[in-house]
């Protein structure tokens, strides 16, 4: 077989008009070799085996498909068309590879890129791999779908494959599991995600999922999902914990309901979006109050004066630094003015109310400690013909140390009243 192979290399074959069958025993092969010396560094750069099997070896040349030189867009430059390229040395393939000119300007032979254009007459199957994220992990060449199972409430890396050699590459990450603990995608020491020199991206909720695709010099995010999800309380106080969705619909009068923040520390960057009465049943002397960790802050509020939460509807969402907790927005809907001719108490979430002048009827004043430090309502008798009388009564604190005011129409017809959080005071009369 070698001095057959040898004679083909010095003498050329023609065969015209009549087949070559070249037939191999069991176990045989057919091999081209290429110039080295035998037993020294003679290397085999094609083997056909006895069973159908072909093995093409190589060795970091490129292997080529080609159509050859054309005019691809009719303005008389040939280009060099290749259906299939693979790259020797990093085995990266490319197809349908249009590009390069036969005059040798940039981007000829030696240049081509690895683009891709494949149709495929079915699914995609990629590799997925299962991590259970207890531990960092240095994502691999043969990587692409990554689905983390995080059970633990400690951070673990994500680190991406250094862009060097991954231009084009494309990683799929996928949280799952409920544990607090963060996965943190960053690039290798050094590089960059997003263009930032080693910036992240964090995976904080269950099933939130993060694309990221490497270009000539960064990794970049293309798509990031962060799934939320909902908590219902009706009943009783709850510590918030991994669901970023919290809705308080309580269920009856007089309820008092806490939802107490975990420890800013320990939360970095968590996110909770707190809604009252989202189901739209309202009930009165309802308490909502949102309680931050002992010797935590909720902005100025803290676990021995929590954040009150008095209007029907209100929402607000939070956010912790890693030091203490901070109001992002806050949606505080109000009953701005309203009248009342009936003896009643004053809710909470009251600013303005109207007497109607024939009207006698006694006002209390919301118990101080279910409305929130510098909450301010206003009562005015209405001009008009009638001796109504107007008395404002205190709950649990008396307003300027009496326990009532009377607006009687004569002498006072308008009065604004506000807490300090231990009392109410009288700031303005008419």
């Amino acid at each position: 077989m070698k001095k057959l192979l040898l004679l083909f290399a010095f003498f050329p074959l023609l065969i015209q008009a009549q087949n070559v069958k070249a037939k191999l025993g069991a176990g045989g092969s057919f091999l081209i070799l290429d110039h080295g010396i035998p037993g020294v560094d003679e290397l085999v750069k094609l083997q056909i085996l006895e069973t159908g099997e072909v093995r093409w070896y190589l060795d970091k040349h490129d292997f080529f498909l080609r159509d050859g030189f054309f005019d691809a867009f009719g303005n008389g430059t040939l280009y060099k068309y290749d259906f299939m390229h693979i790259d020797g040395s990093t085995g990266r393939i490319g197809f349908n590879i249009l590009n390069g000119f036969s005059d040798g300007s940039p981007g000829g032979e030696n240049n081509l890129p690895l683009t891709s254009s494949v149709t495929l007459m079915g699914s995609i199957a990629t590799k997925v791999r299962l991590l259970d994220g207890s531990t960092n992990y240095v994502i691999q060449q043969d990587d692409h779908v990554m689905i983390i199972d995080k059970a633990t409430n400690t951070n673990t890396d994500m680190i991406l494959s250094p862009v060097a050699t991954s231009r084009g590459r494309e990683y799929i990450f996928k949280r799952n599991d409920i544990a607090v603990g963060k996965i943190i995608v960053r690039p290798a020491p050094g590089e960059k995600l997003n263009g930032v020199v080693d910036g992240d991206v964090i995976l904080g909720t269950d099933n939130s999922t993060l694309n990221v695709v490497c270009g000539p010099d960064s990794w970049w995010v293309i798509s990031e999902i962060s799934v939320t999800q909902v908590a219902q309380v009706t009943t009783t106080s709850i510590t918030a914990s991994d669901k970023n969705m919290i809705e308080v619909n309580f269920t009856s009068a007089s309820q008092s309901i806490d939802i107490n923040l975990p420890s800013a520390a320990d939360h970095d960057d968590k996110l909770y979006t707190i809604k009252r009465n989202a189901n739209g049943a309202v009930n009165s002397g309802n308490v909502l109050r949102i309680v931050p960790a002992s010797g935590e802050n909720l902005d100025q509020s803290s676990f021995a004066s929590p954040y009150l939460m008095e209007s029907d509807f209100e929402s607000v969402t939070v956010r912790s630094n890693g030091t203490r907790w901070v109001i992002l927005n806050r949606y505080k809907p109000e009953n701005s003015i309203r009248e009342v001719s009936t003896t009643s108490t004053i809710s909470s979430s009251d600013q303005t109310l109207l007497i109607p002048g024939t009207s006698t009827i006694d006002l209390t004043l919301p118990d101080i400690t279910t409305v929130p430090v510098g909450k301010t309502i206003t009562v005015k008798r209405k001009a008009g013909a009638g001796t109504g009388v107007v008395t404002l009564l205190k709950s649990g604190v008396a307003v300027e140390g009496v326990a009532s005011l009377t607006i009687d129409g004569t002498t006072l017809s308008t009065v604004t009243v506000q807490s300090d959080g231990l009392a109410w005071w009288v700031i303005s009369k008419f």
